[in-house]
């Protein structure tokens, strides 16, 4: 028996699970993105190393998204990203939140005698909320993080460039079938370019992948440099970035490939068939979903912006967007391409494989992950941004996490888990 009182065989289960779970997770996203995998994706780091103290004023920019830093980096994003970001203003009429109608107790168990509100804590969590109809049925903050604060989504930011592409096909302003080249000119010779606006938004283009964002040289460090979360290079420009996009060598609408440079052609498209700007699209969002703070986007080395990780929200607004997802409000184009499972790439992949150890099959569509089984849409992002929509009962979760790496392999798996749990528990 250990001292918390549970019963040495559950802790020791509970790790021999994990253990495997681990292994077999990283071996399946080992075969997804090959060499990369030893950068994006692993197990965590010692977590010694994110409770080790640091001068905030004197953060080394190569290290910012590594522990310790990663953690105060990602609510401060603007300090750190390497040109800029703009300011998108709360809702209009901000939505009415209840918060005295706390229905989930965070202390009972969520597995392995392990509570949910020790599994926050265990994942690194800063910002949780589960919500329906505008109340609050949990609530957790950790990591110096509150209520009013921001943090990067990373790529969950995918989604809100999702649901915006959606709204356009929904006003006839963009033709799924149409390509790439057709709104932009410029991407007129590409590999992107001749890629549908279905396929961009399927990570079904063509382009290859990025997945080593972390060694000078690679594609991923080099794109990162222009969306500025990488400062020891030269930018040679965003468009020209997502214009010398190389091909992946599989043909178009075959294959799963997760490349930035998809959603930044898409938020470029938006803004030139929509005549705004992506923080006037993104405002427009905030007003229909009731923001209660300030948001933000990143700006490229272009100046253009970069939905594909750039977007800063509250952990309430957060949970506002996917609420106003989980009620079926995000326009009728979103939710058929989301949704479209035949058109899918992801499940049958390695990826794909890893991500439904958990859940079920999961498959991939405008920029946002739908598990079939469970009737739930999903973004997810870097170092543990994950939110989540029920469309069973209009309940959203969201989780705004600090990991040591891109996808840590044990905790997305039990972040997944966690927030499917407790949707059940409350539907």
């Amino acid at each position: 028996m250990h001292n918390d009182g549970v019963p040495d065989r559950y802790n020791f289960n509970f790790m021999e699970t994990n253990m495997k779970k681990s292994l077999c997770a990283l071996t399946l996203v080992t075969l997804s993105f090959g060499s990369f995998a030893d950068s994006a994706f692993g197990p965590s780091e010692d977590v010694q190393k994110f409770y080790q103290a640091f001068d905030v004023k004197n953060i080394p920019l190569s290290k910012m998204q590594s522990w310790p830093y990663y953690k105060y980096v990602s609510m401060n994003m603007q300090n750190f990203v390497a040109h800029g970001m703009v300011n998108i203003p709360a809702a209009v009429k901000p939505a009415k939140i209840n918060s005295e109608d706390i229905a989930f107790d965070l202390n009972q168990e969520f597995k392995g005698g392990q509570s949910f509100i020790e599994n926050l804590i265990a994942t690194q969590t800063k910002g949780f909320v589960v919500m329906k109809n505008n109340s609050l049925l949990a609530e957790f903050y950790d990591n110096g993080y509150n209520r009013g604060m921001t943090n990067n989504l990373q790529s969950a930011s995918k989604t809100y460039a999702g649901v915006i592409i959606g709204r356009l096909v929904d006003k006839g302003l963009i033709d799924l079938e149409q390509t790439a080249a057709h709104y932009m000119p410029e991407l007129k010779g590409s590999v992107i370019g001749a890629a549908t606006i279905r396929d961009i938004s399927n990570m079904a283009s063509g382009i290859e992948s990025l997945g080593d964002y972390h060694t000078q040289g690679s594609n991923g460090y080099e794109w990162e440099l222009e969306i500025g979360l990488q400062t020891n290079g030269t930018p040679k420009g965003h468009l020209k970035a997502i214009q010398q996009a190389k091909a992946s060598g599989a043909l178009r609408g075959e294959k799963w490939e997760y490349s930035d440079q998809n959603t930044d052609t898409l938020g470029l498209i938006a803004e030139i068939v929509s005549g705004k700007s992506l923080p006037e699209l993104l405002g427009e969002i905030a007003n229909d979903v009731g923001y209660q703070n300030t948001s933000a986007i990143a700006k490229t080395s272009d100046g253009s912006m970069s939905p594909a990780f750039g977007i800063d929200v509250s952990a309430i607004d957060y949970a506002l967007f996917h609420q106003y997802i989980a009620e079926g409000k995000a326009g009728k184009s979103f939710y058929e391409t989301a949704m479209d499972t035949q058109r899918d790439n992801l499940a049958s992949s390695s990826t794909g494989e890893f991500l439904g150890q958990v859940s079920g099959k999961v498959s991939y569509g405008m920029q946002t992950y739908y598990i079939a089984e469970e009737n739930i849409l999903m973004s997810l992002g870097s170092f543990g941004q994950m939110g989540f929509s029920d469309l069973t009962s209009g309940i959203s979760v969201i989780n705004q996490q600090d990991w040591s790496i891109n996808i840590d392999s044990d905790k997305a798996l039990d972040t997944i888990e966690r927030s499917i749990k407790i949707i059940k528990a409350l539907r």
